[in-house]
């Protein structure tokens, strides 16, 4: 569905390219983006988002984890890479979401783990660095973690809904299959933020600014 959406609104209008790799954190990506990006006398990427930190937050004791600094500095890599600079590409970055530790537990016992592989608390951190980062280098921000957990009913300074520290929730449980991945839901809600966030910070590039490539089917040439 995340890639979906927004090809949706964009058809016949951009060419969507996902290049979404599973487990992969900002150590990994960084070592990506020379070979994923196309030349710019091949084609031009006008636009992209980047979502990485729920990877990176794992506990220390797992070898995705990633350190908050190095994590920093990895966005700081990726987001100044000469190859994206050279395309002009504007970018949105998109915060890791929150995650549910009481849906955590069963993911985590499925993996083999004994102890957590995430917490509520260690993933805000990084949320937060992500946030810090986009806006030391004047980018726009999709505040996932945020609207996730607004819509949950959380609000700034109560305790963090996901926490063990406090009872579940079952609007935050409905939006994650696992506590840690999004439902049909938690994709509307993210799809909802980055679009919010394109439409402020760049409204010529929203869907509906866009000229039509092809034309609808009803007056496509036959």
């Amino acid at each position: 569905m995340h890639s979906a959406l927004p090809q949706d609104g964009d058809s016949r209008r951009l060419d969507v390219i996902n290049r979404g790799f599973s487990g992969y954190n900002t150590a990994n990506a960084r070592l990506l983006i020379p070979r994923i990006f196309p030349s710019v006398q091949d084609s031009r990427v006008r636009l992209m988002t980047l979502f990485f930190g729920a990877n990176d937050a794992v506990m220390t004791h797992h070898s995705q984890h990633v350190p908050l600094d190095q994590y920093k500095e990895n966005l700081r890599f990726i987001l100044t890479h000469p190859v994206i600079r050279e395309h002009g590409t504007k970018i949105i970055v998109l915060t890791p979401p929150p995650i549910n530790e009481y849906q955590l537990k069963y993911f985590d016992a499925a993996k083999g783990f004994d102890t957590p592989s995430r917490t509520a608390a260690n993933t805000k951190l990084y949320a937060d660095a992500c946030r810090d980062v986009a806006q030391s280098l004047g980018l726009p921000v999709a505040d996932i973690w945020t609207a996730i957990l607004k819509s949950a009913g959380w609000e700034a300074g109560q305790p963090l809904t996901g926490s063990k520290d406090v009872p579940p929730n079952e609007v935050l449980a409905s939006l994650l299959t696992d506590g840690l991945h999004f439902t049909g839901g938690g994709y509307k809600i993210m799809y909802d933020e980055v679009m919010k966030t394109l439409r402020a910070a760049w409204p010529e590039e929203a869907p509906e600014s866009l000229p039509e490539v092809f034309p609808p089917w009803e007056i496509a040439p036959k």
